[in-house]
């Protein structure tokens, strides 16, 4: 990898300064999205985006609205957030001219890449989700509930925020979170926006968890009745929630094979 294979930029996307980064310079196009309390620089380190070969790919890691290079303004956490985030993560790759492209998404980001794929049609040719459910079930709402206090965390756990967020964010921000995750179990019927929309999603799909993850659901609950035969699902037996990140070779290696066995003839 040389200098000129990364490099970090702002693009004015509707009322918001959106700022990203962009690695690489071959066809494949990918958005990275990132997680919640997030941003390219924690969720989409170097040491991940430099196991793809960056002649093969464009990717571009979005800070949505109120996230890490994108503030102001503040984030607004609500139940319709990622629907809104994704109008922001199509204008940009509109912007920057990196179309079709294909669209990933870890943890919350995976819900955000939904509304992204459901919305862009035929702008986007591929999704792949990480980590990430369209519902949330009694035990996931009670793990989120007892997650809402950061003070409460680990230090390790709570190191990779506060390494690009103060604490008074990372408390408020999480815990604002938390209190939208309860709002989709009690008065959505467990369901979050992308869940109504997913049906909408026609490209393929890469769907990719950690077979030690604690929070994210099963991929035959959320994804496979509504996509069917348009999904490929990959689990890392090991993987925890952030498993692309402990094994970025693993997960590249995937990606890259999704992207042959699906390119167009």
């Amino acid at each position: 990898m040389t200098q000129t294979d990364y490099a970090e930029s702002h693009e004015q996307i509707k009322d918001v300064k959106i700022g990203y980064c962009r690695y690489g310079h071959g066809p494949n196009y990918i958005l990275a999205i990132c997680g919640a309390v997030g941003c390219y620089k924690k969720d989409w380190p170097l040491k991940v985006l430099s196991q793809f070969p960056p002649d093969q790919v464009t990717i571009i890691g979005i800070d949505p609205p109120g996230y890490g290079t994108s503030r102001p303004p503040e984030r607004k956490q609500e139940v319709q957030r990622c629907m809104k985030d994704s109008e922001y993560c199509l204008g940009l790759m509109e912007v920057l001219k990196l179309e079709p492209f294909t669209v990933m998404g870890w943890s919350e980001g995976a819900r955000t890449t939904v509304h992204v794929a459901a919305k862009g049609k035929e702008k986007v040719n591929r999704m792949i989700v990480l980590a990430g459910a369209t519902k949330v079930n009694h035990l996931g709402a009670m793990a989120f509930k007892g997650m809402r206090e950061t003070n409460h965390w680990l230090p390790a756990g709570r190191q990779p925020y506060l390494d690009h967020y103060p604490e008074e964010f990372l408390r408020t921000q999480w815990a604002a979170l938390c209190d939208v995750v309860d709002q989709v179990h009690t008065f959505c019927g467990g369901r979050f926006p992308c869940d109504l929309v997913l049906p909408q999603v026609k490209c393929p799909t890469l769907i990719m968890n950690g077979g030690m993850d604690r929070f994210c659901g099963d991929p035959n609950v959320c994804y496979i009745p509504v996509l069917k035969t348009l999904a490929k699902v990959e689990i890392h037996a090991q993987g925890g929630h952030d498993f692309y990140q402990k094994y970025p070779k693993w997960f590249s290696s995937k990606v890259l094979d999704f992207f042959k066995a699906t390119e167009k003839k």
